[in-house]
């Protein structure tokens, strides 16, 4: 079968191929057997039902039995032909069916057989002890199909279960691939979370800089300055994002292209921007960070929220204090402002970035403990564990 189309040519080809096979027999003249025309037209015919077989294997194998026993009754050599085909009908039949029905083929066939063996004039055949081996013969030859159907379809069973358990591996690596990839995903909007809350509360802060300039101390050199920062800071952002969006936009990324991102310099670029936005911003820390890539990223983020969660909450005036130290397997990261300086409007806060530091940090077992101090400020301390093996 091609597609939903059933070829018939192999069928076709055994229907032909049996009635010439038969109607050969026919022209082979034994000594003291007649030559018969009508086994020649049982050949015939049995050749054309063979070629159902395939589809229609019960009906073809009463069709051949019929024939076997019809032929058997007329002529002397004519069922020759109709037993060879009830034979593969029955191994047909022992292929497609159940047990059930392949016992019931098989004592159709050994019926019609012991008919045709077991002549009027020839009833002591099968009597006595001869007779009883030419049973177990006859039994045995009718048994050949099923024997030969029954393996076939063992073997289509077997491949049938083969090609089920690849295709439920391929589906499990197929949701596996799935989960990496939206774990993965995941950390990228987290990642693109923090980026944009970062880069757009420096934006936010210089603008108002520039705006103050502007309307009350009339420094348009101040604006002017301003304005320059903040045009480094959306420049600067809308590269992140754009990197960022080129993996989510690729469907089949799983993890984004290595990157020689140095953590300390992240870190010191975050603090440089919220010193920029008007915000008193200390910083130590190692001169050569040594920490592994995931910890480094890890910490370099939390370091980059814990300062924009200063810039929403503290403002322009307050004082900042980023403290990273390396232990013994241990990195301990510590942020801190003075709270606000000065009264005024503050940037609304999303609620996502001290849950996603949390994350972040949990996933590599690490700890994470964030509040409020008594002159109404904000600390964030973390512990990020360092293992050799990294």
């Amino acid at each position: 079968m091609g597609g939903r189309r059933w070829s018939w040519w192999p069928e076709l080809l055994l229907g032909l191929g049996t009635a010439a096979l038969g109607l050969i027999s026919t022209r082979i003249v034994l000594p003291g057997i007649p030559r018969e025309a009508w086994a020649g037209v049982f050949a015939v015919l049995t050749g054309l039902v063979l070629v159902g077989v395939r589809r229609w294997p019960w009906p073809v194998l009463l069709a051949t039995s019929a024939l076997l026993v019809v032929a058997d009754a007329v002529t002397v050599t004519g069922a020759d032909t109709a037993q060879f085909a009830a034979a593969v009908a029955l191994g047909y039949v022992a292929y497609r069916s159940s047990w059930p029905a392949t016992a019931a083929g098989y004592a159709l066939l050994l019926t019609v057989t012991l008919v045709n063996v077991i002549d009027p004039g020839n009833a002591e055949v099968l009597r006595g002890g001869v007779g009883v081996l030419r049973l177990v013969m006859l039994a045995g030859i009718a048994a050949a199909p099923v024997a030969f159907g029954r393996y076939l379809s063992g073997v289509r069973q077997a491949a049938r279960a083969a090609e089920e358990r690849a295709r439920e591996a391929e589906e499990r690596r197929a949701t596996e691939t799935r989960m990496v990839r939206l774990t993965e995903r995941t950390a990228i909007a987290r990642d693109l979370h923090d980026i944009v809350a970062h880069h757009v509360a420096a934006i936010a802060l210089r603008a108002g800089a520039a705006r103050y300039a502007v309307q009350h101390t009339g420094r348009p050199d101040e604006a002017v300055l301003a304005l320059d920062e903040l045009r480094d800071t959306a420049g600067q952002v809308l590269d992140e994002l754009r990197e960022l969006l080129e993996v989510l936009r690729d469907p089949d990324a799983v993890a984004p292209a290595e990157t020689s991102v140095d953590p300390a310099q992240v870190i010191r670029d975050a603090a440089r921007r919220v010193r920029e936005a008007g915000l008193a911003v200390q910083v130590r820390m190692p001169e050569v960070l040594h920490m592994p890539l995931v910890g480094g990223t890890t910490a370099a983020r939390v370091v980059q929220e814990a300062l924009t969660n200063s810039l929403k909450h503290a403002g322009p005036g307050a004082v900042v204090s980023v403290d990273v130290q390396v232990t013994a397997g241990a990195l301990l990261i510590e942020v801190w402002d003075s709270g606000p300086a000065r009264p005024g409007p503050r940037l609304p806060a999303s609620g996502h970035g001290l849950r996603g530091m949390r994350e972040r940090v949990g996933l590599l077992g690490g700890t994470l403990v964030a509040g409020g101090t008594e002159g109404g400020g904000w600390r964030v301390r973390v512990r990020l564990p360092i293992r050799e093996n990294e």
